[in-house]
Parts: structure tokens; sequence; C-alpha cells
């Protein structure tokens, strides 16, 4: 216990409660549940009712126990409380004003009863004591051998998520996922000191999405150490995490396919279909996973992230797959005879094949050309579309490659001996 100067806020809230008690003490009475014929606070009820006689009242501030408790914070609303003392309860400091020989504990519990969990600081001896179970709802006090299920909903309420952290306790369960460890604060609500053994500690296997029906699931039978969290040292945040990468670290062992929290099980085409590789990443990735005898998790459905992982560069394998596709587009192509405008359009059209329009318009201006050659070159600029170009031709040139340009559009989309055939044409065209 601490002494500090009270506040005028600290001042009117213990008042508030003193008249509170003082108009209606009989709700101090944990409400019993079951066979209570020898619950203790039957015994003291009557002696809380008679303490609104005001002789009764100073007697009973005298002493000790609960009801002298009672008695003296009751008497705190006439007088002034220029001090209080606090005493630490978990993380918060709890305030009251120290008075009589009662025990801090049950002044503070009092003092506080507007706080559910707070309060049972009073209860706690006599629970302990007479063998009796508490729990602490907003505007009650419950005695029960069994947990009432208003207190469930009201924890549930208070600390529940969709998903997380199962609490299992007597097959009432309630799912947790706060950034404080939720199980510890549960706790300060009841007292109930069979509730360690009889609590279950489970982690969801929710948070990993099934997308393949799997004969054996590696997931669903890993038991988690719970020790942690039971003590309060984590978060139920952390416990979520440690416990997804002690089930990550432990199925990584198994050859299985998981992006992310999804898992593919062992479906190897489902897993690339997701991660939608590029042409030039298929066949390496395809490789990588037909090798690797391990999990394979990526955070993201990227391909790209996939070979990273492995340490390839989907750059350079773009490099040598274009300079591939580039190869077979020049075998497919025919040798041309040595004839000149045959070679010229040609030319030009390989150009396109292998670089696209910047290839095209590259080998165009490195050309010096007659008329005859321009008019060809604008068929191919024109069945382009590429418009910034026009300016550099005149009107004969561009009457006549309009013309040309069905021969330089099927030109550029041909293969083999259909390209030769259609370059023919085009020459005879040409004249």
């Amino acid at each position: 216990m601490q002494l500090r100067i009270a506040t005028k806020q600290m001042e009117d809230k213990i008042k508030k409660i003193a008249k509170e008690i003082k108009e209606n003490p009989s709700k101090l009475i944990p409400e019993c549940r079951g066979n209570c014929s020898k619950c203790y606070f039957k015994k003291i009820e009557k002696k809380i009712k008679k303490i609104s006689d005001e002789k009764f009242l100073r007697r009973m501030s005298k002493k000790k126990r609960f009801v002298s408790a009672i008695a003296v914070t009751i008497m705190l609303n006439e007088q002034k409380i220029p001090y209080v003392a606090f005493i630490k309860a978990g993380d918060e400091n709890i305030y009251y004003a120290k008075r009589g020989k009662v025990k801090d504990e049950i002044l503070a519990g009092l003092q506080n009863w507007d706080k559910p969990n707070i309060r049972l600081l009073a209860y706690e001896e006599i629970a302990r004591k007479n063998k009796i179970f508490l729990f602490s709802l907003p505007d009650k006090l419950i005695c029960s051998k069994d947990i009432p299920s208003e207190f469930i909903d009201f924890i549930s309420k208070k600390f529940g998520c969709e998903e997380g952290i199962s609490i299992k306790w007597k097959e009432k369960e309630i799912k947790v996922c706060n950034d404080f460890n939720s199980l510890k604060k549960i706790k300060e609500y009841f007292y109930y000191p069979p509730f360690e053994n009889e609590v279950e500690i489970k982690m969801e296997d929710k948070f990993i999405n099934c997308k393949n029906k799997c004969k054996e699931c590696y997931i669903k039978d890993i038991k988690i150490d719970d020790g942690k969290y039971r003590e309060g040292v984590i978060s139920d945040r952390e416990f979520i995490e440690n416990s997804k990468r002690e089930i990550l670290t432990r199925i990584g062992e198994k050859k299985i396919f998981m992006i992310g929290d999804d898992c593919y099980g062992d479906n190897v085409d489902a897993f690339i279909k997701k991660i939608n590789p590029k042409e030039w990443e298929k066949e390496e990735i395809e490789k990588i996973l037909k090798e690797e005898k391990k999990a394979t998790i990526i955070s993201s459905p990227s391909s790209a992230k996939l070979l990273e992982k492995y340490g390839i560069s989907t750059q350079k394998l773009k490099e040598e797959y274009e300079k591939e596709e580039k190869e077979k587009i020049i075998k497919s192509l025919p040798e041309i005879e040595e004839k000149e405008i045959a070679n010229f359009i040609d030319s030009i059209a390989r150009a396109y094949k292998l670089y696209g329009k910047e290839g095209l318009l590259k080998e165009i201006r490195a050309k010096k050309m007659n008329v005859k050659e321009k008019a060809i070159s604008y068929a191919f600029i024109f069945s382009l579309d590429i418009k910034s170009e026009e300016w550099k031709y005149g009107k004969m040139e561009k009457d006549f490659g309009v013309h040309l340009s069905k021969y330089a559009k099927s030109l550029m989309n041909a293969e083999g001996e259909n390209y030769k055939k259609i370059l023919e044409e085009f020459v005879r065209e040409v004249g």
C-alpha cells in the first residue's frame, strides 16, 4: 500500500460509490445459485441489512471483517478524503480511502465496486476460506458451483473474437484474439481455483485455409505449447503468431505448398495456377517444385517471390526465354533469295518479329531509301498505325504504301512457307 493526495475526481468517485452502497447495501450480497443453505453470505446478509442503523454502523466500523469494510465505506460519504491509498492489481493502480482496521484488499474492492474485476478483491478471502466460487458481472456477483451462462456471455462479449485462440471451459467456449492476454484478464472476473486444471487452450487451425482435400492433414494434429500463454507472459496475438510459426516449422519437413495462410496440400497444379507464372518462369518453377522434398511456403501468390526464394532471377529467365523465342522465329522463316526488294522487305518484317515496333522503326530509320522503298516502309508503318512517323512521307509514298499495307500486315504474322509466299506476292505488287 502507498499513499497519495486525493484529486477531486478520486474523492467524488469514492463518495459516489459509498452513497450507492448506503442506499442499497444488499447489492453487495452475491446471488446464490443451487444449494445455498450453507452459503457464507446468507449468514452475513442480516448484518448488512441492519447497517442502516447508525449505532450498528459505528460499532461495525471499528471491527475487521467484511461487514466492517461496508460500514467504513458507507461513512466515507460524509467524510473529507484528503489522501488515498493505492495497490497494484495487474497493470492497474487501484485507489481507495484507507479507514479502520479492515484489510486493504477488501476496502479497495468495495470502493471500486463499479469495476467487476476489481470488486472481487473484497470477496476473495471469504471465497477461499469458505470454498465457494464467485463470478463477477457488471451489475452483480454470482455464487455458484457451476459456471453461470450469463457470465460466459458477458466474458465473450467483453473479450471474444470470431476466431483465434479457443478457451474451452467445461463445454463452454470463448474465442479470443486481443493485443493483451485475454486468459489473464478473464481470470480477474471470477474466483474458481479448479479453473487452471479444467480449462483447455487450443489454437484454432482456421488461420490456415485448406484449398485442397488431402488424404492426411499435417496441420490439425499439431499440439502447441501453451505454457507461456497460461502464465500470462504473452498476448493473444503473440500466442497466435508463435503458434503459426511453430506449425509452419513443423510442417516444413512435409512436401506441401502454401501461399500466405492458404494451404494447397500436395496439389502442385493448383499451386502453380495460383501463382500464375509467366511463360519464361514456368519451366524453372515446375523443375523446382518437382525436386523440392520439403514444404514450399511463400507470403503471397507471386511466381517472382518463389523464384527469389530459390535465388533465381526472373529477369534473367525472361532474357533467356526471349532469346530462345527469337531463335525459333528466325528458324521458322525461310531463306530469301538475293533480291534487293525482297531483302529490303524481309529485313523490316524480321525486325518486327524479333523486336516489335521499336525494332521495326530502328531498322527503317537506319536505311537510305528511294521512293519505292519509302512506300514499302510506309506500308508497315500504316499497318501498325504508327502516326508519329507519317510526316516523313510524301503523298505518293503514302498512297502506294496504303495499297501495300495488306501485304505488310500479313507478312508480319506469317511463318514458314506461307511467309515466303506472301513475301513473293509483296515483291510482285511492288513491281
